[in-house]
């Protein structure tokens, strides 16, 4: 439990740390027109809140929530070749089911409330 607290805290610092470069961001942004390099820091910053919700609240949604968003990442930011774009729609399509159908949410909060 102590270690778990540690890496939220950590986590907590960097996402910070990469908030506050946000305004020089949009700058850089208004600058070159680089929005791509915009998007990764968006991005990172999601999946690190994600990752945050994750490791505070220990249920599966919140894991299933942090592989959507990493796996959009993937497909909205790398300029991949469409066979590489249509793995990830499947693995997409495939975590909403999960999500859908094998998620019971009962169960999950069952077995949260014995740790």
């Amino acid at each position: 439990m102590l270690l778990e607290l540690l890496v939220t805290l950590i986590v907590i610092v960097a996402l910070v740390i990469m908030f506050a470069h946000v305004p020089v961001d949009l700058k850089v942004l208004v600058e070159s027109g680089e929005f791509n390099q915009f998007l990764k820091k968006m991005f990172d910053l999601i999946i690190g809140i994600g990752l945050l919700k994750m490791l505070c609240r220990h249920d599966l949604d919140s894991i299933v929530e942090v592989l959507l968003f990493s796996v959009a990442r993937e497909m909205i930011i790398e300029h991949m070749p469409i066979y590489f774009e249509l793995v990830g729609i499947i693995a997409i399509a495939i975590l909403f089911l999960v999500r859908k159908y094998l998620f019971v949410a009962a169960l999950d909060k069952a077995d949260g409330d014995e740790t």
